[in-house]
């Protein structure tokens, strides 16, 4: 049922784009609010821990927005995370009946019914599925391709590497991670198409991989640095098959996350099928990319 009502929020924001007129990126939620008459605010430079908040009073409703992080991608996803509080049925009525004001956690940092919702209806809003698998078909698998959805679509890189992996049609997983633990996952329905794998789930202890690596040192995640390396399948999943993959790491800066995404520019279209000779991989590779490492 949960998984439903998300993917509902998705369906929603994709809905509200097409509504006020929005058939390519960006999609701009800034927009959206204003012709709805709802009152946009920065948010107050002393108030920490929240990327935003919607109040419904007399009639009236205001929205405040983070932009703490200079990062126009963060703030529009933070006021499309409160669009979605705005839009999705039950939504207004349930903030009203607590107060009338709700503070927010965007980004997929939060796991109650509410907010996961409003986060896959931002999700849905600034990249609907058409453009992002439009784009994600012209554009390379992994880290650079998520990195430069975001930009093309103006939101976060979180948001942006969790959309490609719910619209990729090639094996990819994303995995946001806080310190030495998994925050989340999430995998192109082809990637779990690789083995028998089980779900990441928040909690789990990192693998010994670059990811881990990657984290012991804060100042990586702060700076927002990269990092490239191999790695397996079962290093990741625990499980009997040892494909090697890329594993892309970058720090999300200000958050204290990081995101790795794990891709593969040698995987075959249908992971089921028979690896063939080189020339038969060739041909099955090349049309995909729009350059190579």
């Amino acid at each position: 049922m949960a998984g439903f009502r998300l993917k509902m929020a998705t369906q929603l924001g994709e809905k509200i784009a097409a509504e006020f007129g929005f058939d390519q990126f960006p999609v701009k939620p800034f927009e959206i609010a204003r012709q709805k008459e709802i009152e946009v605010q920065a948010k107050p430079a002393d108030v920490k821990g929240v990327s935003g908040a919607i109040i419904f009073a007399n009639d009236k409703v205001t929205i405040i927005y983070s932009n703490e992080y200079g990062n126009a991608g963060f703030e529009n996803f933070s006021l499309g995370h409160e669009l979605g509080h705005y839009f999705l049925p039950g939504h207004p009525e349930e903030i009203i009946a607590l107060g009338g004001a709700h503070m927010s956690r965007a980004d997929f940092t939060q796991n109650s019914s509410i907010e996961l919702e409003a986060d896959h209806f931002a999700s849905g809003l600034l990249m609907p599925t058409a453009l992002t698998r439009k784009f994600l078909s012209k554009n390379q698998v992994g880290l650079d391709g998520i990195l430069k959805l975001a930009d093309e679509a103006g939101c976060s890189g979180t948001a942006a590497a969790i959309r490609a992996a719910e619209c990729s049609a090639y094996p990819l997983a994303v995995i946001v991670s806080h310190g030495e633990q998994i925050a989340y996952a999430f995998m192109s329905n082809s990637f779990k198409d690789l083995d028998k794998l089980f779900f990441l789930r928040k909690g789990m202890p990192l693998p010994d991989s670059e990811t881990l690596r990657f984290n012991k040192s804060p100042a990586n995640v702060l700076h927002a640095r990269r990092a490239n390396a191999e790695t397996t399948l079962n290093e990741w999943f625990d499980c009997p098959r040892r494909l090697t993959l890329d594993e892309e790491v970058i720090g999300l800066g200000n958050y204290g996350y990081t995101l790795t995404v794990l891709s593969s520019e040698l995987l075959p279209d249908d992971p089921a099928e028979e690896e063939d000779e080189d020339a038969a991989l060739e041909e099955s590779w090349t049309p995909r990319f729009a350059y190579k490492r």
